[in-house]
C-alpha cells in the first residue's frame, strides 16, 4: 500500500482523469516522484469499476482500491447488505475479509466486527478504508483465518466465511472442497467458535451438492442481482436437524422478487401440464437455480408446459417473480410460419430445445431486439413449439 495515492494533488489526478484512457497515462511523464503511473492506473480502473458496484466507497474521498481482481471478486454493496439482514447479535467475524464490503455491511448491524485478512496489503487497504468510512467498530487482523480462529480465546455471535474460488495457481475451482479455506473439513471448528455461520457461495456451485456436503443448513439463500445469479448463501446453525428452507431473492431497482419453499415441498407438490393458454410466465434466475420448478406452480395457481421447459401458462394474469408474457400465436418451428409473422427482430428465449439462440437467429435471420418475444420450447406433448408473445409489465 502506497500511501503517497492518498495525497490531495493525486487524489484530485486521479478524479479528475477517471474518463481518461489509462494507456496515456502509462506513456506520460506524470511528475508524482512516488507514485508510479502504473498504481495511478491501478486505481483509476478500481474507482471506475467500484461506481455502480460500491456506490458508497466510490462517492467517498480518501478511499484506497486494491487491484481489478480483487474488486471483481468483492460482493456488490447491494448484496453485502442484503446479507448483513440476515445477522442478528452482537460480534461477527468475518474469515475472508478481503477489501471489506461484506464487513462493512455487518458493522451496520453488529457491536462489533472482526475482519480476518491473510494478505497484509489488502488487510492495510480495507483498514484505513473503515477509518475512512468512520467504521470504528471494526478490528483488523492480518493472519491466516483458520490460525486466528484456532488461537483465539473469543467467541462470536456469527462466523461469516467467503471461500476464495481460485486455487494457489489462480485458477478457478468450482468444488467446494477446493476452495480456501476448506469449510467442509473445518465446521466442528468454527461451531466451538459460534452457532451461527453465514458461507458465501459462488452462483455455480450445485445447492443439491452443497446440501450433501454442509450439515446443520438451516435456509439456503439465492440472490440475484437484475436478474443475474451473484451468490448463494448457506445458513448454518449449530445442531439444526430440520428441513432446510430455501430462499430466492431477485434485487431490483424498485421492488424486490421474494419467493421461498422448504426442501421437502418439491417433490410432493401436486402439478398439472397444459397447452399453451392465454399468458406465459418464466421464473427469474433465482428460482431457476433454486430448482423449485414444481412449488412455484402450486404457489401460483399455474400449469406447467412441460417437465423440463420450465415455462409456466394459465388464463388470467397472476403476479409472478419473473416475466409475465401474453402469447399472441402459437407456431411450429417452421420457417415459412415464422417468417408469417411479419417481423425482422425480435427477442429469442430457448428452453429444452434443440437449436441455440443463435442457430435459430441464422435460420430465420432475426435481428435482436424489439416488442417481440419469441420462446422456442417444447409443449406438453413433447412437440417443438414457438410461442410468439408481447410482454406485459
Amino acid at each position: 500500500m502506497n500511501n503517497n495515492l492518498l495525497e490531495k494533488e493525486v487524489q484530485d489526478f486521479i478524479k479528475k482523469n477517471l474518463n481518461t484512457n489509462v494507456h496515456s497515462i502509462l506513456l506520460k511523464n506524470i511528475g508524482f516522484l512516488d507514485v508510479t503511473p502504473k498504481e495511478l492506473v491501478e486505481q483509476i480502473e478500481s474507482k471506475n469499476r467500484a461506481k455502480n458496484k460500491l456506490p458508497t466507497w466510490f462517492s467517498t474521498t480518501g478511499i484506497y482500491y486494491p487491484n481489478k481482481l480483487n474488486l471483481s471478486q468483492t460482493s456488490s454493496e447491494t448484496t453485502a447488505n442484503y446479507k448483513a439482514e440476515m445477522i442478528d447479535g452482537k460480534t461477527l467475524v468475518d474469515l475472508t475479509g478481503g477489501f471489506g464490503v461484506d464487513t462493512a455491511a455487518f458493522a451496520k448491524r453488529a457491536e462489533k466486527v472482526f475482519h480476518i485478512e491473510k494478505n497484509s496489503t489488502l488487510s492495510a487497504i480495507a483498514a484505513h478504508n473503515f477509518k475512512v468510512l468512520h467504521q470504528n467498530n471494526i478490528e483488523s487482523v492480518n493472519e491466516d483465518s483458520i490460525n486466528f480462529i484456532q488461537k483465539t480465546t473469543e467467541t462470536f455471535d456469527w462466523i461469516y466465511i467467503d471461500p476464495s474460488r481460485r486455487d494457489k495457481n489462480n485458477k478457478k475451482v468450482f468444488f467446494l472442497e477446493d476452495c480456501e479455506p476448506n469449510v467442509i473439513a473445518h465446521l466442528d471448528l468454527f461451531f466451538s467458535k459460534s452457532p451461527n455461520i453465514l458461507i458465501k457461495t459462488g452462483p455455480l456451485l450445485d445447492i443439491k451438492a452443497g446440501l450433501d456436503q454442509l450439515n446443520h443448513v438451516k435456509e439456503v439463500h439465492i440472490v440475484a442481482l437484475q436478474n443475474e445469479v451473484k451468490e448463494v448463501l448457506w445458513v448454518l446453525k449449530k445442531e439444526f436437524s430440520g428441513n432446510t428452507m430455501i430462499k430466492t431473492i431477485n434485487l431490483k431497482k424498485n421492488e424486490n422478487e421474494v419467493f421461498q419453499f422448504y426442501l421437502n415441498e418439491e417433490p410432493s407438490a401436486s402439478l398439472e401440464y397444459s397447452e399453451p393458454l392465454t399468458y406465459l410466465y418464466e421464473p427469474n434466475a433465482a428460482i431457476m437455480k433454486s430448482g423449485g420448478f414444481q412449488v412455484i406452480a402450486k404457489a401460483y395457481g399455474l400449469k406447467k408446459l412441460n417437465p423440463h421447459s420450465h415455462l409456466y401458462t394459465s388464463n388470467q394474469l397472476k403476479e409472478f417473480p419473473g416475466r409475465r408474457f401474453l402469447i399472441d400465436t402459437v407456431l411450429k418451428y417452421n420457417k415459412k410460419e415464422i417468417k408469417s409473422l411479419g417481423i425482422t427482430k425480435a427477442n429469442i428465449t430457448v428452453r429444452n430445445f434443440p437449436d441455440s439462440v443463435d442457430i435459430i437467429r441464422k435460420k430465420l435471420k432475426l435481428k435482436e431486439g424489439g416488442d417481440n418475444y419469441l420462446f422456442f420450447t417444447k409443449d406438453n406433448l413433447n412437440r417443438s413449439a414457438v410461442l410468439s408473445c408481447k410482454k406485459v409489465l
